[in-house]
């Protein structure tokens, strides 16, 4: 697994496809961010699918409207 660290928009857009046991009650951190675990896979993805500057909460707000 591995964790990265989104804004709380991101984590709203896909919290309902997040594993509970890998990811428990969500808190965010002095930075505001939430911390999630990705398999390496789904990691792996975000990073192909990311556009030049864009972060892995931009890309997965993207990733939710054009699916919407």
């Amino acid at each position: 697994m591995i964790s990265i660290s989104i804004i709380v928009e991101a984590h709203e857009a896909i919290k309902s496809s997040l594993s509970e046991l890998d990811n428990p009650e969500p808190s965010s951190g002095p930075d505001g961010l939430i911390r999630v675990r990705l398999d390496r896979a789904t990691f792996d993805r975000l990073g192909r699918l990311s556009e030049p500057g864009e972060s892995y909460s931009d890309v997965i707000l993207r990733l939710a409207k054009a699916s919407s």
